[in-house]
């Protein structure tokens, strides 16, 4: 009976959350459920993301006001996904990585562009500027590869218009 009681060398964080009572000296502990799993969050994300228009809508098609708005979303939801996920989660760097891209895209589509002769200045809010569409550009393709590895990794298949702005995989000519 002397091993019985035994101290145990380590107890996790996760395992000591998880513990919720101790009961009678008999014995006995109760156990909470932690919530989602990495990969639930992981696919609710890619989820939201698959509505996203901003990520695969034609250019022609995007309103200025409106991409800015459907990019402070994916921010906020970024960050609502991160809060949820374990710090050492395989996808925290992916999804800081989208998060910091929503930001990029704020300050890059500022830039301008002399050198573009068919950039009339008089072009109204709804069609941007030169450097809206390539900063929106950069930004599909960050979101694009970083969904490729989340998809990769959690083995999740992406559907719809989202699998078009993934990076398209080489046909292993040179």
């Amino acid at each position: 009976m002397r091993g019985f009681f035994k101290r145990s060398e380590k107890v996790t964080a996760d395992t000591a959350r998880r513990i919720t009572g101790i009961s009678t000296p008999l014995g006995g502990i109760s156990w909470s459920d932690l919530g989602p799993g990495d990969d639930k969050i992981v696919r609710q994300f890619l989820l939201f993301l698959e509505d996203r228009r901003v990520l695969f809508n034609a250019m022609q098609l995007e309103v200025v006001s409106q991409v800015h708005e459907s990019i402070n979303d994916i921010r906020e939801e970024c960050t609502k996904t991160l809060q949820a996920l374990p710090p050492k989660a395989f996808a925290v760097p992916p999804v800081r990585a989208i998060r910091e891209a929503g930001r990029r895209f704020h300050d890059d589509e500022n830039e301008q562009f002399q050198h573009f002769a068919f950039f009339d200045r008089s072009w109204s809010n709804r069609d941007g500027s030169p450097g809206f569409f390539l900063a929106l550009g950069a930004f599909r393709a960050t979101v694009g590869q970083q969904v490729a590895l989340l998809a990769a990794h959690y083995d999740i298949d992406i559907e719809g218009d989202l699998a078009s702005a993934l990076p398209a995989l080489g046909d292993g000519t040179s």
